[in-house]
């Protein structure tokens, strides 16, 4: 496979994975038409996505099924932390505020990385990623339209919800540095997923989420959205964002993760007429070319621009 074929195939994984992310809020929306609550969904994600990381670990990469009980301790802190809680405050966050807006403030999660790498791992924040982060501040400021309102339409709850899901994606991305070594990505989202699914387990009522669908006006369709979440959102989003770096390397993908927000925001106008005012518009445009900024190399991108590659 030429260079060529390699980005062009990478480039696609990502613009699926970030259209299939995009689609959480929508069908998180419909779920809670039949009465999904939060941690049911959290609950939803996490099985669904446990079951086929199994099956596809057990057809590539068996070894990761081997963990230490330290390491199975750490794997299922991280799904706790980041499966169990981190979904359970974005299915929050989107039942109390636009889509639109809660998917922008967990994207500012780049944001979190650089300040989290730099408490735990000593990184130091630069005067750029300084000025990135108090331009991705005043993003979010415009997105939850405290200027003209003085905070008082704010959804607090939305916010605040919004606001920690994006920390839990943040350390989906920093907790596993402290392992790196040891305990292998694999391990890590297979023994997450399993630990977020059974800690969630006892709190989502399953009867009543079959019967909620099974008695809805249209099971077919909310069973559509369950599969939706779970398998195209979850499953196939991570694994197409895992493996395009195969192929892009790792600055590309985490650029492009920009158009999550922008599809999420054009679905949900499409199909709930959700709309944004125009300074949050100008918010929303903040926080990702913030993030850009943030995850942009400018002197290794002019090599790669007089090398004729952006290959990795």
């Amino acid at each position: 496979m030429s260079e060529a074929e390699k980005k062009k195939r990478g480039v696609w994984m990502m613009i699926f994975a970030t259209l299939f992310w995009g689609f959480m809020g929508i069908s998180n929306r419909y779920l809670n038409e039949v009465n999904f609550q939060p941690i049911d969904i959290a609950f939803t994600r996490s099985i669904i996505g446990a079951i086929l990381t199994t099956i596809f670990l057990l057809i590539t990469n068996r070894s990761a099924f081997k963990v230490t009980f330290k390491g199975f301790m750490f794997c299922a802190l991280y799904g706790i932390i980041n499966y169990s809680i981190g979904i359970s405050l974005y299915s929050l966050s989107v039942e109390r505020i636009p889509i639109g807006v809660a998917t922008v403030l967990m994207f500012s999660n780049p944001i979190w990385v650089t300040l989290l790498n730099y408490i735990f791992f000593k990184e130091k924040i630069s005067f750029k990623k300084m000025i990135v982060i108090l331009t991705c501040i005043f993003g979010c400021m415009c997105i939850i339209d405290i200027f003209s309102t003085g905070g008082q339409n704010l959804d607090l709850i939305g916010i605040t919800a919004g606001v920690l899901d994006g920390v839990t994606f943040a350390l989906q991305i920093v907790m596993p540095r402290f392992v790196e070594k040891t305990i292998s990505k694999d391990s890590i989202l297979l023994y997450g997923f399993w630990s977020s699914a059974i800690c969630l387990i006892f709190f989502a009522d399953i009867p009543r989420l079959a019967s909620g669908i099974i008695n809805s006006p249209n099971p077919l369709f909310y069973f559509g959205n369950v599969l939706s979440i779970g398998v195209l959102s979850t499953f196939v989003a991570n694994t197409f964002y895992v493996n395009s770096t195969k192929y892009i390397g790792t600055s590309l993908p985490s650029m492009m993760v920009a158009l999550e927000p922008t599809f999420a925001t054009v679905l949900a106008f499409f199909i709930f007429g959700e709309s944004m005012k125009p300074i949050q518009i100008l918010g929303t445009l903040i926080v990702i070319g913030s993030v850009m900024a943030l995850e942009l190399n400018f002197e290794k991108i002019m090599n790669r621009l007089k090398g004729g590659s952006f290959a990795q």
